[in-house]
């Protein structure tokens, strides 16, 4: 099974509204949080700038960290991972400046197409991993920071 991926992952929250990567495969649409693998020798917070500036073209600022979740591939129908079988994402409170517009960056994702802001409606019924998202937007009183493997 190779070994385990980590990955740091960026909730930007800004008047209600989730910033999305938007990722288009032969399925359709999907859509996840901007971030990405941790490289070696680097910080968590370091890895969350330099993947939000390469994929939403902006240096963000990184907050507390808010969820944890293994990423399993086994124990999913889809995976977005092509280099591990087990991604462990960490995912931090981020802002950027009141004045940034959605937008891909200087080297997004192979599948990136664009990037969005979404409502909690909206991410009710979007094809987005993982599927608690919703919960960054409208956390739950006592809301788990552990995710565990599932959606």
């Amino acid at each position: 099974m190779g070994g385990i991926r980590t990955a740091a992952r960026a909730l930007i929250v800004r008047r209600g509204q989730l910033l999305l990567n938007h990722y288009r495969d032969g399925s359709g649409d999907w859509y996840t949080a901007p971030g990405g693998g941790q490289g070696v020798g680097e910080q968590l917070p370091e890895t969350l700038v330099r993947e939000c500036r390469e994929e939403i073209g902006i240096e963000v600022e990184v907050g507390r960290l808010r969820f944890v979740r293994d990423y399993i591939v086994a124990d999913h129908d889809f995976s977005y991972l092509s280099e591990a079988a087990h991604q462990v994402e960490l995912f931090f409170e981020c802002t950027v400046p009141e004045d940034y517009v959605a937008q891909n960056g200087p080297d997004p994702d192979k599948k990136q197409v664009d990037v969005i802001w979404a409502d909690a409606e909206a991410l009710r019924v979007m094809r987005v991993y993982p599927a608690r998202l919703a919960e960054a937007v409208e956390p739950a009183p006592n809301a788990a920071v552990y995710w565990g493997s599932g959606d």
